[in-house]
């Protein structure tokens, strides 16, 4: 086989695996299911809070690398303090959205078992 084939060769290859395996998702990717997730469970996730401690460098020189990246972000941290206010405010509206919205369907679910004639399962 001569280098100018090796490409074509290889990507036919590949696209005969990969057709053999079925679709696969990429590494790092895959997301695990969760059950339905509450009301409060989504206001605390609106709501942004990093944490300082986990800003860290693996690098070979990580150590100073992390000094600077802490330094930048005191430097900065009137700037995120304000993104990360104006993030999470419009979380926490959205979340309180989603959360009326659910009363709504639910009270009009309820209200059409009730015209049926059926008892509605209410809020569990």
């Amino acid at each position: 086989m001569r280098p100018e084939e090796a490409l074509a060769a290889a990507r036919a290859a590949a696209a005969a695996r990969a057709a053999a395996e079925g679709p696969q998702p990429a590494a790092g990717f895959a997301i695990a299911p969760t059950d339905r997730v509450g009301d409060e469970q989504l206001m605390e996730w609106a709501a942004i809070e990093p944490d300082v401690a986990l800003m860290r460098s693996t690098r070979r020189a990580g150590a100073p690398i992390t000094w600077l990246k802490r330094l930048l972000l005191r430097a900065l941290r009137q700037y995120h303090n304000e993104l990360t206010s104006q993030q999470t405010r419009f979380n926490l509206h959205v979340a309180v959205r989603l959360a009326e919205l659910d009363d709504r369907v639910r009270a009009l679910e309820d209200e059409v078992l009730r015209d049926r004639g059926q008892d509605g399962p209410g809020r569990a």
